[in-house]
This record gives C-alpha cells, sequence and structure tokens, in this order.
C-alpha cells in the first residue's frame, strides 16, 4: 500500500477528509486489476456503491473502474474510515480477509494530494496514454453513476465540476491532447507494426461500446476493412452505420474468425470469449497471421491463446510499453498541466475552507440564538449582562491562544462600534432636521 509519507500535512486538520485510493497500471497488473473491476448493470447500477456507502463514517463514495485502474473517491470522517474502507472493498471483491500482498498494489491519497489526483484524472495527466480523452467520457458516467445511487454530496459534486474545468483549460492551454493517441489508438499502432499498410487488411471488432468506437475510427482513417460484432445485435447495427462497417451476428464471429487478419477484443464479458482450445481447430488450416489485441479488462482471450502458430496476442498492458515510446512529448505538455492542476487544487481548498467556516458559523447562530433565548429571565437590562457573560466566556478562552485572531476580532469589533456611532449620528441628525 503506497502512501506520501512526505506530503504536507493541511493547515485546517478541521476541513472535511477526502480520500482516494485504489489500484492502477502503475501499481498493479491486469491480473489483479480485473479482479477489482466494478462494471455496471445494464440499467447501470453499480452494486459496490451501496455497500461502500453503507460503512460507517463514509459520508460520499465513487467509484471510477477503467481498463488501467479501479479508484474510489470518497468524503470520511476518519483515517480509521479509510482503513475500514480499502479493508471492506478488498473483502468484496474478493472474498477474503485482505493480506500485505494485496495491500502493497493500492495507493491512499488524502486531503490536499487526494484533491490534486482526482483533478488531474479527467485531464488525462495520470493516464497510461497521457492525455487521451477516453477518460473524460469514463469520469463522467463513475459520477453520473453515482448520483443515481445517491453516493455523492456537496463536496465531491463540487469536485467533479472543478475536475471538469480543469480537463478543458489543460486541453486548451497545453498540447497534451492535440495528437490523437490513446489506448485504442496505441492498439492500431501496434497493429501497423505488424501489417504496415493497414488498408484492406480484414479486421474483426467484438464489442460495440466507447473503446471499440474509438479503436474503430482509427482502423477506418487507415481504410481497413471492417466487420462488427457485438452480443446486441442493434449496436452492432447502430456503430457498423457509423462506420461503413459490415456486421456479423455474435453466434457467427467465432467462425469468422478464420477470414479475418486482426481481431480487437473489447466487451464487458467477465469470463474468456475466446479460448485456446476452440480457436485452435477454427484457424487450423490458415495459413496467415492472425493479430489479437485484447483491451478488455477483464480479459476476454484466453492468455495460451498468444502460444497458438500463428496467432500474436496482445493485451492492455503489452500497450504500455509502445505508449511509453509514442508520449515523451506529451509527457512534456503534462508538467505544464500540472501546474494548472496545482492552481485549481489551491481553489478547491479555499471553497473546502469557506465551506467549512460557513458551515462552523451556521452552528454558531443557532447557538447564539438559543443563549439569547435562554438568558432571557429578569429585566432587560440584567439579561443583557447574563447573554454578555455567557458569550464572552467561551469567545475569551479561543482568542487567548490565538493571538492574531483577537486581533482580527478587536478590528472587527471597532468596525462594528464605529459603524454603530455613524448611524446613530445620522439618525439625530434626521431628528434635527
Amino acid at each position: 500500500m503506497t502512501t506520501d509519507q512526505n506530503a504536507p500535512k493541511e493547515e485546517n486538520q478541521n476541513l472535511p477528509l477526502i480520500v482516494a485510493l485504489g489500484l492502477n497500471y502503475q501499481t498493479a497488473p491486469v491480473e489483479l486489476r480485473e479482479i477489482f473491476a466494478c462494471n455496471p448493470s445494464e440499467e447501470g447500477f453499480l452494486k459496490e456503491l451501496p455497500y461502500l456507502a453503507n460503512i460507517e463514517g463514509v459520508r460520499e463514495v465513487v467509484i471510477l473502474s477503467t481498463c488501467n485502474r479501479v479508484e474510489i473517491y470518497a468524503v470520511v470522517d476518519s483515517e480509521e474510515t479509510i482503513k475500514k474502507l480499502l479493508k471492506e472493498f478488498v473483502y468484496l471483491k474478493t472474498g477474503k480477509e485482505p493480506t500485505e500482498d494485496i495491500f502493497k498494489h493500492f495507493f491512499i491519497k488524502t486531503g490536499k494530494e487526494a484533491i490534486e489526483h482526482i483533478l488531474s484524472i479527467p485531464a488525462g495527466i495520470k493516464s497510461m496514454v497521457v492525455g487521451e480523452n477516453q477518460i473524460v467520457s469514463q469520469f463522467k458516467e463513475a459520477f453520473e453513476i453515482a448520483k443515481k445511487h445517491k453516493t455523492v454530496g456537496k463536496i465531491l459534486n463540487k469536485l467533479y465540476e472543478e475536475a471538469l474545468k480543469t480537463s478543458k483549460k489543460v486541453r486548451n492551454q497545453t498540447n497534451i491532447g492535440k495528437t490523437p493517441v490513446s489506448v485504442s489508438y496505441v492498439a492500431v499502432i501496434l497493429a501497423k507494426k505488424i501489417f504496415g499498410d493497414l488498408e484492406n487488411v480484414k479486421v474483426l471488432l467484438l464489442g460495440a461500446g466507447e473503446m471499440a468506437r474509438l479503436t474503430a475510427l482509427y482502423l477506418k482513417r487507415e481504410k481497413a476493412k471492417i466487420w462488427v460484432s457485438n452480443r446486441t445485435f442493434e449496436k452492432a447495427l447502430a456503430l457498423a452505420k457509423d462506420l461503413g462497417a459490415s456486421v456479423i451476428k455474435w453466434e457467427e464471429f467465432k467462425e469468422f474468425l478464420k477470414e479475418v487478419d486482426m481481431v480487437i477484443v473489447s466487451t464487458g464479458a467477465k469470463d474468456y470469449i475466446i479460448k485456446a482450445a476452440e480457436l485452435e481447430k477454427i484457424l487450423r488450416k490458415k495459413s496467415s497471421p492472425t493479430v489479437f489485441i485484447d483491451i478488455s479488462v477483464p480479459r476476454n482471450v484466453e492468455p495460451s491463446v498468444g502460444e497458438l502458430p500463428n496467432v500474436f496476442l496482445f493485451n492492455i498492458d503489452d500497450l504500455k510499453e509502445i505508449a511509453d515510446k509514442n508520449l515523451l512529448e506529451r509527457k512534456k505538455e503534462a508538467e505544464k498541466a500540472q501546474i494548472i492542476v496545482a492552481q485549481q487544487t489551491e481553489k478547491f481548498l479555499r471553497w473546502l475552507e469557506n465551506l467549512y467556516i460557513n458551515d462552523l458559523l451556521r452552528e454558531i447562530n443557532i447557538l447564539l440564538d438559543l443563549l439569547k433565548v435562554k438568558s432571557l429571565q429578569g429585566s432587560p437590562e440584567r439579561d443583557i449582562d447574563t447573554f454578555l457573560k455567557r458569550l464572552k466566556y467561551p469567545l475569551f478562552k479561543v482568542l487567548k491562544r490565538d493571538k492574531e485572531n483577537a486581533r482580527l476580532f478587536l478590528e472587527a469589533l471597532r468596525e462594528v462600534l464605529n459603524n454603530l456611532s455613524k448611524e446613530r449620528n445620522k439618525e439625530r441628525k434626521t431628528e434635527e432636521s
């Protein structure tokens, strides 16, 4: 479990505690990420969210689950709640008590560090393919699902809005997203390295989600011949219409594998949909190579498929090496983007501080009204004396501990008295005239 031990402490320890925790492509391999992947139902609900939201001390919670990361953003009551949140999430996904072997792959960020992390996500700064655009829609979807479950409140809603504003600023003011590079595009780059020119290369696209759509758009630019297959035939038809592609029925795609050069797999299936034993029989008479690029999490192609003759298999982690080589310029732009994120982080912290102060003042106002009511027991003069004595005790107790705030309070009090004198003088002049 990775944390930043040297991160600066928040000046105001009483602010609501914001936490970002989880695992990503930098901390955990795909085999572990797929265990913790959280996929919504067809109705757009996420079973893990209500479970985590019901943990004592968790005020607000969102889960962002993509190919490269499974992260929880939450507002909690204490550090102890963070430990409980992580422990319960691990138990929920594995059915076992968490061990150090699991914990070491998780990161935990709190306070300012957590805010900075969350603001960086939709900007693409922390993506495997730096600056990729797909994370924006994934980030939005995560919060929309949380809103549907009513697990977000004032703080995470505000953080969500600021994160999208930050993303827009970063993309407008830097070149981080100017070139069309994403996990989908890296898959196309990999295909070009194998086949060279992709014109007339036959490609079967399994899945009609956002990742599959982006991949298909890039392939279309390269003039590849595309076939689309999806469990939901209507979705396959819609995507094929947009791309000028053909459609293969889901129940027929396996036999069609021997006709294509390349297969892009990007579905939400929880198990392998292409298995080695079955594929070996299908491709037995095929002499030309077949490339499988499995960008699904959990993986949809059995790993042993890559051991078959004339078959090349790449998964989401295999794309990282290519991404690293092609994104050096974007990483330079990411340094500029970090400055924007830092500015937006300070802005959000000021909002959070004001929220905290306003909540305090609201409660103080209520208590003062209650104190006033309890003091009204005798003559008006005596009531005022009683009220002031009761008010001065906690006020002076606090101000004695902080000379600067005592000085500021004195200045504010003088200003009130000065304004009161001006008002009375104005009233006298009005009466005399």
